[in-house]
């Protein structure tokens, strides 16, 4: 059973060495072989499946969290003109792994929100298909790495067929001793014309000893497309830094209110008001203890 768990010669698990995490730990028996079923979902006991009907409408909290082993795994299937909308959140000391498996028919919509706390290991993992024409894929996130935390938010978004959009930015913070990883894919099939795909990922290493891994990812087979992503890592403007001082705000607070605007930025606007206040208190709660106030 171990020998099916991946380590970092497996390219997609090359920054979250899953058998080293798990060693030592009591596993859920793992049926079938390698190739069965991701390995997430193996541990998960297999997929829940969710199908929306044409037109329909589904919005789902998931919550990810403990000290030991949660493994989830969902498989939807969207019919013409559904709507999906899925925020995660993960927190936990434990080692949390979450699969979602998405397929889009014609004008389906998927929206989705994840806030990243890490743990031993962490990692969220969501891979899409774009079937259907007019297909609209929206994927936001913010990770906190803090220290002794691991966090990672991995994407997949596949364009099948023309006229597909989807829109990615994912947003990080990480303290000394924190490793955060972002990898995302956008592949556009020769067939997927007039795609229009953009991914961005943008870090904030706080602390000298801060770890950030990024592997944003373009394939594109079709030659009549809008397609662009970005990567950026880095520390606060000392310039923003030294204005708020300059105005008695002590330097931990300053650089908190810097930060807390910067990972803002990812919350969406069709966010449901009470899980907004929930995130922007946890990254207030994070902020403060890593800041010390």
């Amino acid at each position: 059973m171990k020998e099916a768990l991946p380590d970092r010669r497996v390219e997609a698990w090359k920054y979250s060495d899953l058998r080293a995490a798990l060693a030592g730990s009591a596993l859920p028996q793992l049926d079938g072989s390698p190739d069965d079923a991701p390995i997430i979902a193996r541990l998960a006991g297999g997929f829940t499946e969710i199908a929306l009907a044409a037109g329909q409408e589904h919005i789902v909290l998931q919550r990810l969290a403990g000290e030991g082993l949660q493994a989830q795994a969902f498989r939807y299937r969207l019919a013409a003109g559904a709507r999906l909308t899925r925020v995660v959140v993960q927190s936990g000391p434990g080692i949390g792994l979450s699969l979602a498996e998405i397929e889009l028919g014609a004008g389906a919509q998927f929206r989705q929100f994840i806030l990243g706390e890490g743990g031993r290991l962490a990692r969220i993992e969501t891979q899409v298909e774009l079937r259907g024409e007019g297909a609209c894929v929206e994927l936001l996130g913010v990770y906190l790495a803090g220290a002794g935390l691991h966090v990672d938010l991995t994407s997949r978004v596949t364009h099948h067929v023309p006229n597909g959009r989807t829109s990615q930015l994912i947003k990080g913070a990480a303290q000394a001793g924190g490793k955060g990883v972002f990898q995302g894919k956008i592949l556009v099939a020769r067939a997927a014309q007039k795609t229009d795909a953009r991914q961005h990922h943008q870090a904030l290493l706080l602390e000298e000893g801060a770890e950030v891994y990024a592997k944003p990812e373009l394939e594109i087979y079709a030659d009549d497309v809008a397609c662009a992503h970005g990567n950026t890592a880095g520390s606060l403007s000392k310039d923003q830094v030294f204005y708020l001082r300059a105005r008695a705000i002590p330097r931990p607070e300053a650089e908190a209110l810097l930060t807390r605007a910067f990972l803002l930025e990812a919350l969406p606007e069709w966010l449901d008001p009470v899980w907004r206040d929930e995130i922007e208190a946890r990254v207030e709660q994070w902020l403060g203890a890593s800041h010390g106030f």
